[in-house]
Formats: C-alpha cells, structure tokens, sequence
C-alpha cells in the first residue's frame, strides 16, 4: 500500500509538471532579438522576417510606449534590435522607410544595462520613445512616411536600448535601413 501511495504521487507530480511546461510552452511565443554590437551601425531590415504581436504591453503604464490609440501603427510585421548604449553618451536612432509608400514605424525602450526583455512580455522600461506619424482621426493607413527619429541621452550609467521597428495595420512587409549614431558627451 505505501508503494502505491508513492507510486501515485509520483505520477501527478511528473503530470502536473509535464503539463506546466506545455503551458508556458505555448503561452511564450518567441521573438528574435539582432544584436548589434557597435553603437554606431547601419543595418538594413525586411519586416518579411519579423512577425505580429500582441501589443497591451506598450500602453502598461509601466512601459509607457504607445498608447492603445495608436496600436494600428504597430500591428503589422515587428522586428527587433538590442544594442548598448554607453554611459556619458547621446543616441540617435533613425528608420528609413526603402519604399517611402511604407508605413513603417518603431519603438526604442530604455532598459537597465542587460536587461534581455521583450515584447510582449514587457513589464516595464526606464522610458520608452516611440516614432509614427502624427494625426488626429482615423489614420490614412495607405499614406507612407518618412525617415523618423528618437533620441537618447546617457550621463552616468550604460543602459540597453531595445529597439522594435513595426509595420502599420498590414504592413507585413518592407525593407528599412535601421541607423545607429552614438557619441560621447
């Protein structure tokens, strides 16, 4: 009898487990992060690459990206970048469009040096600086745009940048040019 007793709680213990791994399995999707390892890089992107996601996280006041009014800025393709920022530095991070009849736009968090967070499962950042065209109204999701820009300033501490560049509502595709300048204060 006490065999059997073993036996079984041994079994739920090893089914429980089993079935809390598929859970978060499925719960966790995946995004890639590029790393790019120097502060002042050019990089050209395809949001074919990329993929959807959720985007609650980005109105979390915590996070403080984007609010839900602008989520059809960002639900096309994202695809993301992590680099480090220096400390004693400014940043300035630019997208450019290759087909100006794009709606690509993008998002920069400010991180704690380190910090391999991602979207969606973005608790909270040090700040975040988003770049979309400005409207008031539904959008013109057909009209493309320009080259945008973010910028950063570090005076005592090194801080991770993630940088997330997304197409609009249907945008799943298009080529941009990811620009990185970094200088020292």
């Amino acid at each position: 009898m006490p065999l059997q007793f073993f036996q079984i709680i041994f079994l739920s213990l090893f089914l429980t487990f089993s079935v809390g791994q598929e859970e978060v399995k499925e719960k966790k999707p995946l995004y890639p992060v590029t790393e790019l390892t120097d502060p002042n890089i050019s990089v050209m992107g395809d949001l074919t690459k990329g993929k959807t996601m959720t985007l609650q996280w980005a109105e979390n006041s915590a996070v403080g990206c984007f609010p839900g009014t602008r989520f059809r800025e960002y639900q096309g393709n994202h695809i993301l970048y992590r680099v480090n920022m220096p400390a004693a530095s400014d940043m300035k991070i630019t997208v450019t469009p290759i087909d100006k009849s794009n709606r690509i736009n993008f998002y920069a968090l400010r991180l704690p040096e380190g910090n391999t967070s991602t979207p969606p499962d973005m608790a909270r950042s040090i700040s975040c600086e988003a770049a979309y065209p400005m409207y008031a109204g539904k959008p013109n999701l057909n009209k493309g745009n320009k080259a945008k820009s973010v910028e950063y300033m570090s005076i005592h501490r090194p801080y991770t940048i993630l940088i997330g560049v997304a197409g609009a509502k249907g945008v799943l595709a298009g080529q941009f040019e990811l620009k990185v300048e970094t200088t020292s204060r």
